[in-house]
């Protein structure tokens, strides 16, 4: 059962856009994490409509998010919207339409920094 009234919604989202977006594709899709923003219109990249913001699921080593992103955008022919904010983050994200909505997809394609600097160093002595 779900915990929230919130994660209900966004739960019932998502399966609506990655099903809608599969039927236009013609092909199954990678699952994605759905959000409505009404207010992306007042956002720089906007063009004046609302928009649905997917997200591939950050968790997921950065290649496969970069996978599952590129299928999305190549099977609904979606087109590049990086921002210069989201390269130095290490995303990437493409715009597209779908069921004649907007709609933005994201992920993480590249750490913002080194692994080494992450990851605790052993010490032998």
């Amino acid at each position: 059962m779900t915990e929230s009234l919130t994660m209900a919604a966004i739960e019932n989202l998502s399966q609506t856009v990655n099903s809608y977006a599969a039927a236009a594709a013609g092909v199954p899709l990678p699952h994605v994490t759905w959000m409505w923003d009404c207010c992306g219109r007042f956002a720089s990249h906007a063009t004046g409509a609302a928009e649905f913001c997917g997200t591939i699921h950050p968790d997921i080593p950065e290649i496969e998010a970069n996978a599952q992103l590129m299928k999305w955008a190549m099977a609904l022919k979606m087109v590049d919207a990086t921002t210069d904010r989201e390269a130095a983050g290490g995303r990437r994200a493409f715009t597209g339409i779908v069921g004649d909505s907007r709609i933005r997809l994201t992920a993480v394609v590249e750490s913002a920094c080194p692994a080494t600097e992450t990851q605790p160093l052993m010490i032998i002595s």
